[in-house]
């Protein structure tokens, strides 16, 4: 259920029984760029980790404790061109706690607080706290080149959106970071809370009108609606970046990232889940069959859609002189996906296999949120279980081949051992 309580200010409320919490996150969205992102990644830490009537993480954990064990996270993260700081609370549902019916209310008052009074006075974050959470964010900054894998797939993304902010992380970079002082991210952070569309979402087995009176009583103010725009429409290119890099690592990564068709819920979405599953998704898929268990050219070998920027990232972890032929075989996998070389037994056990990852994942209260937050800002209105798995059933051989022949290589990076040839 949706309602706009404000211009700019919008509730979605997922009554459910199937849960014993209720869920509670307030997320600001506005367009991404990558220098407030890293503004509002730093913002997000200090925000989760005091506030003016709780200035010690103590008084907060103390605080959250007496809301039955309330658990706090917060979130900076793209989602495609925009940008989302969510603070979500997850409760206890007050219907198992004997005697307090209020928990609701207090948990919302809790959260409000948090959020809209920081440990801040005279125009800027309280130093001591600003401090430390700059130094922890930049130390998480300099860690990423420690996960081999995820730092490949930083620099394959960089060749993909090259000069422009999709290059960059989600989180923003580290190049942004030196210059924010606690009186700049105070400006970024009334600019959030005044002008960013805030999206309110609610997950439990509680009333919509409930939810709807506590925020009434809370007060939002007015701001001019973030459009649904979240797509970020990449050009295609007429030949693929490549680049190398040398570390030292006993085992190289060699990333491709190609342009996609395949969007959140357009014409090609269930059908590319099926590719991705039959194409390098799944234990039963091409990549991991044929690159990494017939020709043990690699030790790992997998892919992945981006639904909110239309790219396939493929990620395996090699030995250095395997580079040449895991290039070759990997897009020999993908002309065979292109020739329709897989089996409709296949295509029925990826579909299975999907159906089985929906449901799981639907016993997720957090998880199952997102999904619902992802269909109403995209589609309009979520799907059900049952309109989800009908459309995944429905897909065709044909459309898994109209997909795979729309994958085009446009980027490929290789990190490699010192001593690693060209």
């Amino acid at each position: 259920m949706q309602y706009t309580i404000q211009p700019g200010v919008t509730v979605y409320i997922e009554p459910s029984d199937k849960y014993k919490t209720v869920m509670i996150q307030y997320k600001f969205r506005t367009q991404f760029d990558a220098k407030s992102a890293t503004e509002r990644s730093l913002l997000n830490n200090m925000l989760e980790t005091n506030s003016k009537d709780y200035p010690t993480q103590n008084e907060m954990d103390l605080k959250m404790a007496s809301l039955y064990g309330a658990s706090l996270n917060t979130q900076s993260q793209r989602f495609g061109k925009q940008h989302v700081v969510t603070m979500s609370l997850t409760i206890v549902n007050d219907k198992f706690i004997g005697g307090d019916d209020t928990l609701l209310e207090e948990s919302f008052g809790f959260l409000h607080d948090i959020i809209y009074h920081p440990n801040a006075e005279n125009g800027a974050f309280h130093e001591k706290t600003f401090l430390r959470e700059k130094e922890n964010l930049k130390n998480y900054f300099e860690s990423l080149i420690e996960d081999k894998s995820a730092y490949s797939r930083s620099r394959l993304n960089q060749l993909l959106f090259a000069g422009t902010d999709q290059a960059y992380q989600g989180i923003g970079d580290e190049i942004f970071l030196e210059a924010i002082t606690p009186e700049s991210l105070y400006q970024r952070y009334l600019e959030m809370i005044d002008t960013n569309q805030i999206d309110i979402l609610v997950s439990g087995d509680i009333s919509a009108e409930r939810v709807l009176h506590i925020l009434e009583q809370q007060g939002h103010t007015p701001r001019k609606p973030v459009a649904k725009d979240v797509f970020y429409l990449r050009a295609t290119t007429p030949s693929a970046a490549s680049e190398s890099e040398e570390q030292d690592v006993n085992q190289g990564k060699l990333f491709f990232g190609f342009s996609s068709p395949v969007f959140y819920m357009n014409e090609h979405y269930f059908a590319g889940l099926v590719f991705d599953g039959l194409f390098g998704g799944f234990p039963h898929s091409k990549l991991f069959q044929n690159v990494r268990e017939k020709e043990s050219l690699a030790y790992t070998a997998s892919s992945a859609l981006d639904f909110l920027r239309g790219v396939m990232i493929v990620g395996t972890g090699i030995e250095f002189e395997k580079r040449d032929q895991v290039e070759e075989i990997v897009l020999a996998q993908l002309a065979d996906m292109q020739a329709g070389d897989f089996s409709d037994e296949l295509i029925v056990q990826t579909q299975n296999m999907l159906i089985n990852h929906y449901k799981q994942n639907d016993d997720y209260q957090s998880r199952s949120l997102a999904k619902q937050y992802q269909d109403l800002l995209i589609v309009g209105q979520a799907l059900s279980q049952e309109e989800w798995i009908s459309a995944l059933k429905a897909v065709t051989k044909e459309q898994i081949i109209e997909v795979a022949n729309k994958m085009i290589l446009q980027a490929v990076f290789f990190l490699k051992g010192d001593a690693a040839d060209e």
